[in-house]
């Protein structure tokens, strides 16, 4: 994966390539990115960039999972990656790097730090009323926590 990104860097003039709205918004952002995984010899579980049943090329399951989780300032070439979802599929969780050190968050209040109000007794009707939450984005806290726990596993 290094040599791919290193090649974005140079071909999109930006160290973080895999962050850059060009990658992912522009239109020929995935032609270019097919292009290099090939140039490189990327593996073909690391491709980010593959070719559907129709012989077309389209982003890859987890490439299409990052490019839905992120929130993007606007929609042209210049547009940045204004927070993540870190789970495309709880919408209620975010990471903003300018927010909670990119710790994630519901509403402002880390998720590590209602998890552990869970662990200690509490119950999610109880936190949600302490941070003015609906009870559903505590839930979903919850639930993005035992996720990411289950993966570090």
């Amino acid at each position: 994966m290094r040599p791919a990104v290193e090649r974005l860097r140079d071909e999109l003039n930006t160290p973080y390539p895999l962050a850059s709205a060009r990658t992912w918004l522009a239109p020929d952002g995935r032609e270019l990115v097919r292009r290099i995984q090939d140039e490189v010899g990327l593996e073909k579980r690391l491709s980010i960039v593959v070719r559907t049943g129709q012989g077309m090329f389209d982003w890859s399951r987890e490439a299409d999972d990052c490019l839905r989780s992120a929130d993007w300032s606007t929609q042209g070439a210049d547009a940045e990656v204004r927070t993540l979802r870190p789970v495309a599929d709880i919408s209620e969780v975010l990471i903003d790097p300018l927010r909670s050190f990119g710790e994630p968050v519901v509403r402002g209040v880390r998720t590590d730090i209602i998890a552990e109000l869970v662990r200690a007794g509490d119950t999610p009707d109880m936190i949600a009323e302490l941070y003015e939450l609906p009870r559903s984005t505590v839930d979903a806290a919850v639930r993005y926590e035992l996720l990411r726990a289950a993966s570090a596993g």
